[in-house]
């Protein structure tokens, strides 16, 4: 019964050593196709192994990748609006995109209102195309909401991250 108790343990103590999941901090990444196939990539990896061909033409790091996401924050009100935020790099440190798919901007346009954590309005951009590139590099390291906002109603709401 001894044995048995202190081969468990002892599986416990090693599944939990080396059983750890990988992770990195990394600032950016993407995916990238063609014909010849596809490949996921990020940028700054403090682990990385670098592999080459037998020819040494071709090489490629391989190493850890974390996922980021752009999401909608609120409740969603209005479905049939189908608004995408891209922000890159994400987190960003000067500007941000916000890119709008799939909706008709009217005569008037839209506008995007920054908001930073406590809810204080820190500047309204003006939305009248596809893509609205506007600056955050002057706020303070941090999380802010930009409400996508047509007349009085918003829309919807993206979280940018200021690093």
């Amino acid at each position: 019964m001894k044995r048995q108790h202190f081969l468990l343990i002892a599986l416990c103590i090693g599944f939990f050593m080396f059983g750890a999941a990988q992770s990195a901090i990394v600032p950016v990444g993407g995916d990238a196709q063609s014909s010849a196939g596809s490949v996921s990539y990020t940028v700054g990896q403090i682990a990385v192994q670098t592999v080459t061909n037998s020819n040494g033409s071709i090489s490629a790091a391989e190493g850890v990748q974390q996922p980021y996401e752009i999401q909608a924050v609120g409740v969603d009100d209005y479905p049939q609006i189908v608004l995408d935020a891209v922000v890159y790099p994400n987190p960003t440190e000067n500007q941000a995109r916000l890119q709008l798919n799939g909706f008709e901007l009217t005569d008037d346009g839209l506008q995007a209102h920054l908001f930073d954590s406590r809810g204080r309005l820190l500047q309204v951009i003006p939305v009248t195309g596809d893509l609205t590139t506007f600056q955050i590099g002057q706020y303070a390291t941090g999380t802010y909401f930009l409400e996508l906002r047509d007349g009085k109603r918003t829309l919807k709401t993206f979280k940018v991250v200021r690093k």
